[in-house]
């Protein structure tokens, strides 16, 4: 099976893993949705249930009792008020309080027992729990009867029942309508008027009260019933659709989430096996990134829905270039220690060629003159100590690099040690140095001094006869900064490149300037040693070594 057949199948499995929570969460959620609703529904009147139930609304805290927030709603929604009496007939607790009495004599009590709709729990303390229906209606009839004018309105009854957005009916004793504030017209009293205060509170689309006049008039007080709730035959139609709509949703989302999972599958794995592609040519030293028409346009840039990856197509091509690049210096590198050990050879043979013949040349029978001896023997010292330096350098620049030599690092006045440097040094071409002459370094002063004249030496050696090398000290942040400067005619660029690369030169014994090579290998070595750098600037009018000490 291909790579990118087996990732569309494990993204296959995650979404559809992610499909089996989703349906089990929102199976929950409406299972606990559907539990409350019903629960509000069916449970809606306090008369309905029992001592058990009603006693666990009832709150004991620091020696005082209280009544739930759920069972105040409950008591609510049932059309009246729940009072807690105690054996002497003292409300010790109302659901709604200052609208019924604060306390009960025995004939009140009678009274209210024969009540339509009172209903009494008697508690294990013999305090009593009564529910005595009293509704918005009924609040507002008792406040109209209270008033002077009463079956008449006044401004204030006008305004007390606009607030409260209740209607007002007055009927004569035969049920005719005599008087309404309502823009609802009545004609006469009904049955279902009469009977609708005895409705179940949830099954009242307005809540109702009524009194008889002693004249035999009848006056009616009608409020919206904030509580109203009836499951109709067309409701239990709406919850068995929606039941068929939530099957149905699901089979749709399970059939989006497998159709998506595919798209997101494709269009992530595709990216994926091509960076994948990509890696793998990397590993075969192919540098050049694949080309896929499918996911690029003309352009050579990402199609829009491959966007969110051109980061990582930008990161594997600087990891091209680096490794390119990387691989284009390695084989510079091998070639230059082949030319390296080539002129090593060279430089070695060359010499001992020499020592060879004159020796040849000394212990044949020929009758040499003493002069001639001599000439030979110092040319064959000459090369011999020749190669003698060649070896000690290069078993120099491995110590360096292995750690293998011994700084004696002190602080010094870094302009005072470069003035008695070129004092001392004799060299003709060299000028005193310029700049800041209060600055210090810490260096192992002799070990530098082979830095200064292999650099001053190297700038002297590939200039015209009497060209003047310059020196300048200067700070640069946290680093003095010496410049060593020829008014040369610059370093190739191909020069420049490998300038302090210790295989890159093999020099020839019999020219006049013959070197090791090196030198600047060393220096760079040196300067590193003393935790600095070195940097070469070079143009048709000069050429500049800088070299970079922490500044004390």
């Amino acid at each position: 099976m291909k790579l990118s057949s087996k990732m569309t199948i494990r993204f296959i499995l995650y979404f559809l893993t992610f499909y089996g929570i989703l349906f089990i969460g929102t199976t929950i959620l409406i299972v606990v949705f559907f539990s409350n609703f019903l629960s509000d529904f069916y449970f809606h009147d306090i008369r309905a249930l029992e001592k058990t139930d009603v006693e666990r609304g009832i709150l004991h805290e620091n020696g005082t009792q209280s009544f739930s927030d759920p069972f105040i709603n409950i008591a609510n929604r049932s059309g009246g008020v729940v009072q807690l009496i105690d054996e002497g007939g003292r409300v010790v607790h109302s659901t709604r309080e200052g609208v019924l009495p604060e306390s009960y004599t025995n004939d009140e009590l009678t009274e209210v027992s024969g009540r339509k709709g009172v209903h009494a729990w008697k508690m294990d303390n013999e305090e009593m729990l009564v529910f005595i229906p009293y509704t918005s209606s009924d609040e507002v009839l008792r406040i109209l009867e209270a008033s002077p004018s009463f079956p008449s309105l006044s401004q204030e009854d006008e305004q007390l029942l606009k607030e409260r957005h209740a209607s007002f009916e007055l009927f004569d004793a035969n049920g005719i309508l005599l008087y309404s504030n309502s823009a609802k017209q009545q004609g006469e009293i009904t049955p279902v008027d009469i009977l609708a205060s005895n409705a179940s509170m949830n099954e009242r689309e307005e809540v109702v009260s009524f009194t008889k006049l002693s004249s035999g008039e009848i006056v009616f007080v009608r409020m919206e019933n904030p509580y109203f709730q009836a499951l109709a035959p067309n409701d239990i139609l709406f919850l068995k659709r929606m039941v068929k709509w939530f099957i149905g949703f699901h089979v749709f989302l399970m059939l989006f989430t497998l159709g998506f999972s595919l798209m997101i599958g494709r269009n992530y794995v595709k990216p994926v096996f091509y960076f994948l592609r990509w890696i793998e040519q990397l590993s075969n030293k192919h540098y050049e990134r694949p080309t896929d028409r499918a996911m690029r346009t003309k352009k050579n840039r990402f199609k829009r829905k491959y966007r969110m990856y051109e980061d990582i197509d930008r990161s594997l091509m600087r990891l091209s270039k680096k490794l390119e690049t990387n691989e284009r210096i390695i084989l510079q590198t091998e070639r230059l220690r082949e030319d390296w050990i080539t002129g090593l050879s060279h430089d070695l043979k060359t010499p001992l060629s020499s020592i060879y013949g004159y020796a040849n040349m000394l212990s044949s029978e020929h009758d040499w003159t003493s002069e001639e001896v001599r000439g030979f023997s110092k040319t064959m010292v000459e090369k011999s100590s020749y190669m003698d330096t060649l070896i000690n350098e290069l078993t120099y620049t491995y110590q360096l690099k292995s750690d293998g030599v011994i700084f004696d690092k002190m602080k010094v006045n870094f302009f005072t040690y470069v003035s008695d440097y070129v004092e001392r040094g004799g060299w003709k071409e060299l000028r005193n140095p310029i700049g800041d002459k209060e600055v210090y370094v810490e260096i192992d002063q002799k070990r530098f001094e082979r830095v200064l004249d292999n650099i001053v030496g190297n700038a002297i050696k590939h200039t015209s006869a009497g060209t003047p090398v310059h020196t300048e000290i200067r700070t640069d942040g946290d680093f003095v900064v010496l410049d060593v400067r020829d008014e040369g005619e610059g370093i190739p660029t191909h020069m420049l490149e490998n300038l302090f690369n210790r295989y890159y030169r093999g020099t020839n014994t019999t020219t006049d300037d013959s070197g090791t090579g090196l030198g600047l290998t060393i220096a760079q070595q040196l300067v590193r040693a003393h935790c600095g750098e070195i940097e070469v600037t070079t143009s048709t009018v000069g050429t500049t070594i800088s070299i970079k000490l922490p500044f004390l």
